[in-house]
């Protein structure tokens, strides 16, 4: 198989993220022609390097979709995952991405830094593979969550409860809980009473009081 017939065969079968192990499969060659097949394909610009064993097609990335194929489990979250909705002014050089596994951080992926934040394994919840591509990323409200979670609250958009349709706000109320940690029950309490959901605020502030600080 020539280098274009191989970046071809990716687009095809929307594989424009892949892996070392792929290309043994596609190629039927053993990794140390596989490998070396990989660094022709680079060096005629055709595909790009993530880390070692991953790769993506140039020209053809999603910054969303390489930070969701590097560890495993793991989805795009916090600020990113809102630009993701269009839930933030703000346009992020970082995709933060979520997983219960450490990783580095990768600077200068496709012109972004992928920044990995560890979660207890009870945290993994509220995240999606979305159906046009193969990217894991959470829901609105569990990238709420996780901004609390992780106290990067300066990344929020204060405004980001002024746009209902795209914020279930009994789901997010039921995330807050389901993370059991008293700092996420008292910021999102605060989101909530600053936004007028005077009800749903009262309900986590009630449950806050049960959590010792620092919980």
């Amino acid at each position: 198989m020539q280098t274009g017939d191989f970046v071809r065969f990716l687009i095809v079968n929307h594989m424009s993220v892949f892996t070392l192990d792929d290309t043994v499969k596609i190629l039927h060659k053993n990794r140390v022609y596989s490998t070396l097949f990989l660094h022709r394909c680079a060096k005629k610009g055709l595909i790009n390097r993530v880390e070692r064993g991953l790769y993506y097609v140039k020209d053809r990335y999603n910054e969303y979709e390489i930070a969701s194929h590097i560890v495993n489990p793991s989805y795009v979250s916090m600020v990113s995952a809102l630009a993701y909705y269009g839930l933030t002014t703000q346009i992020p050089r970082v995709v933060y991405v979520v997983s219960t596994k450490r990783h580095n951080t990768l600077k200068g992926v496709a012109g972004f830094d992928i920044v990995f934040k560890k979660i207890k394994r009870s945290m993994l919840f509220g995240y999606r593979k979305e159906a046009n591509g193969n990217i894991f990323i959470a829901e609105p409200e569990k990238a709420l969550i996780d901004i609390y979670y992780f106290n990067d609250v300066n990344d929020l958009d204060p405004a980001v409860l002024e746009r209902p349709a795209r914020i279930d706000i009994n789901k997010l109320v039921l995330y807050a809980a389901k993370s059991n940690k008293r700092s996420v029950l008292v910021g999102i309490t605060a989101l909530l009473r600053g936004h007028g959901y005077v009800t749903q605020a009262k309900k986590l502030a009630t449950m806050a009081q049960t959590y010792k600080v620092g919980a």
